[in-house]
């Protein structure tokens, strides 16, 4: 192996027709080192691996470093997923993720999974699904409103940098933090359009999600269950002071925007549970489909429909004691 930055190149011989695999890795978490030093002897035996670096030191500039690969094998939990794909996207390479974590709706495989299908794996004959990204930008107080679309003459290309910009693979959520008062946002969805908000409400916040989060905090919300091939993002309220505020689905290509009116000292914006930046009365928040979708590779044995049942335990019958 030679260093190369923060990450390990492999050299090797291996024939061509091999599969090139990056390996990430989550050292910190019980048993994954353990686990590759048992894993990665077999690995080595069936591909071609091109290089291999620790999740927690992962960019955006660093993966963009990275050698072509035909796949990235996580190895981590649903979380590591998450931070991977965030870091990835923008590579378009195909992921399997490897559970050392406790749900593993993303993570799909075990290492015993990918000996039993490596040749469906390294043939490409698993199915791989496309998940949409978020796109999130925060704007200073003082841009133009809803981008400039507010028909007031501005005009949207503007727009002033954003002070925050990020991307997740599960939600966007806005927290209401300390001291825990009720915030007030005002909600916009495809402003060019329809020139006007969607509402505003007083609650502990907002969550706007992919279908791929869907189960995650939206699900908690009260939010639906969206099937992760639906080309749509859903935005439910927390704790809404409203009985009529409805969690809802609309369509991937429309831009929506959250308008800060009331904030604590403690407002956050948090993406995937894992990157946060404070808010304040004033910031737009902006949530767009990212341009590129996040390749995740599935698990032969398995359907979404029965991790839905088997996992969340989506419509279980109550149990007898």
């Amino acid at each position: 192996p030679a260093p190369c930055g923060r990450y390990t190149v492999v050299m090797t011989d291996a024939p061509a027709s091999r599969p090139r695999v990056l390996l990430l890795c989550n050292r910190s978490k019980p048993h994954v080192q353990e686990a590759l030093s048992h894993f990665r002897p077999w690995l080595e035996d069936h591909a071609d691996i091109v290089a291999e670096a620790g999740t927690r030191e992962m960019t955006e500039a660093l993966a963009a470093k990275l050698p072509d690969a035909d796949l990235a094998m996580v190895m981590g939990g649903d979380g590591t997923v998450l931070s991977q794909a965030r870091a990835m996207v923008d590579r378009g390479i195909p992921m399997l993720g490897i559970n050392f974590g406790k749900l593993g709706f993303l993570a799909e495989f075990t290492i015993e999974s990918v000996k039993q299908h490596w040749d469906a794996i390294a043939g490409e004959r698993c199915r791989v699904s496309e998940r949409i990204m978020l796109d999130v930008a925060v704007f200073a107080e003082g841009a133009p409103l809803w981008g400039g679309a507010n028909g007031n003459g501005d005009n949207p290309a503007a727009m002033p940098e954003p002070i925050f910009h990020g991307l997740a693979l599960n939600d966007a959520v806005i927290n209401a933090g300390e001291p825990f008062r009720m915030v007030e946002i005002e909600l916009i969805i495809e402003p060019a359009w329809s020139r006007e908000s969607a509402a505003t409400f007083h609650g502990a916040g907002l969550v706007v999600s992919t279908p791929s989060g869907s189960t995650a905090y939206n699900l908690s919300a009260g939010g639906p269950i969206v099937s992760p091939g639906i080309d749509g993002l859903c935005v439910s309220a927390l704790n809404p002071q409203s009985l009529a505020f409805r969690p809802i689905v609309f369509s991937g290509q429309c831009d929506a925007w959250m308008a800060l009116h009331r904030a604590n000292p403690g407002t956050t914006l948090v993406l995937d549970g894992q990157v946060s930046t404070s808010l304040k009365v004033g910031q737009q928040v902006r949530v767009i489909k990212h341009s590129q979708t996040f390749k995740l590779i599935h698990n032969p044995d398995l359907s979404y429909w029965s991790m839905l049942a088997n996992k969340m335990h989506w419509a279980a019958r109550p149990r007898r004691d």
